[in-house]
């Protein structure tokens, strides 16, 4: 290589490291710019939302999640549509005129979240005062999560259950066709248990250390009893200490 190639490549060089500088000091101007600029920016902050309720909707405009105390009417919901309550729920049943004589006595509302379906069942309620089952008012009022298949029936929960005189008891459960499948509890009278059960009767596994419903026993009693549909004891296997 000759002396005037070398020199051209030099040139070159000087060029392309000036073009760097200059973009190194570009650069960095920028970065302080935009450091001084957010610096004295007021930045928007939210410390506090109030609000009586909130609708979440989905891509298609439809109500997907109600959040509030108690959660705010939707349009979508089928639990508050008498007609769609008629349509997908009496109608499964031999007088749907007696069962919507019953759905009047439901409590729908919810103290918390309830997230629904494309359809508008609710599939999944958390919170505090649970609406009861479409299957029937429930004896407690229920604090906790409860879920339901596609078409808003019931197939099981978890949470604590108050009765009217304030006594408490807690279950994990789970439904199926049938009605109640498998549950755990521990009731107000110190029982505690699992239960499998079907139409036919149920299993009822745990102990109870005084007088009580559930294993319907007069003294304490660790063991397992079945029952069939009717309440009647059929067979029982206690544990001695």
């Amino acid at each position: 290589m000759d002396n005037t190639s070398i020199q051209n490549e030099l040139i070159k060089l000087k060029r392309s490291h000036a073009r760097t500088k200059q973009l190194y000091l570009g650069s960095l101007l920028l970065m302080v710019i935009a450091i001084v600029t957010v610096s004295f920016t007021k930045l928007n902050r939210f410390d506090l939302i109030r609000a009586k309720g909130i609708i979440i909707e989905d891509a298609n405009g439809k109500d997907r999640i109600l959040i509030g105390a108690p959660v705010p009417s939707s349009k979508n919901r089928v639990r508050t549509d008498t007609a769609l309550v008629r349509k997908h729920w009496a109608s499964q049943f031999d007088d749907p005129n007696q069962y919507m004589g019953w759905y009047k006595r439901y409590k729908n509302s919810s103290n918390g979240i309830i997230f629904m379906n494309e359809e508008g069942f609710d599939e999944v309620l958390i919170g505090e005062d649970l609406a009861d089952a479409n299957a029937g008012v429930r004896m407690y009022k229920i604090s906790g999560i409860l879920f339901n298949n596609k078409k808003g029936w019931e197939r099981g929960g978890a949470g604590v259950n108050t009765s009217a005189d304030g006594k408490t008891r807690q279950g994990v459960g789970f439904d199926d066709e049938s009605g109640e499948a498998m549950h755990m509890l521990t009731l107000e009278d110190g029982s505690k248990a699992l239960i499998i059960a079907d139409e036919k009767g149920s299993l009822r596994i745990g102990m109870s250390q005084k007088p009580g419903e559930l294993f319907q026993n007069k003294e304490s009693f660790t063991g397992i009893k079945y029952f069939n549909n009717q309440g009647k004891l059929v067979w029982e296997q206690q544990m001695k200490p």
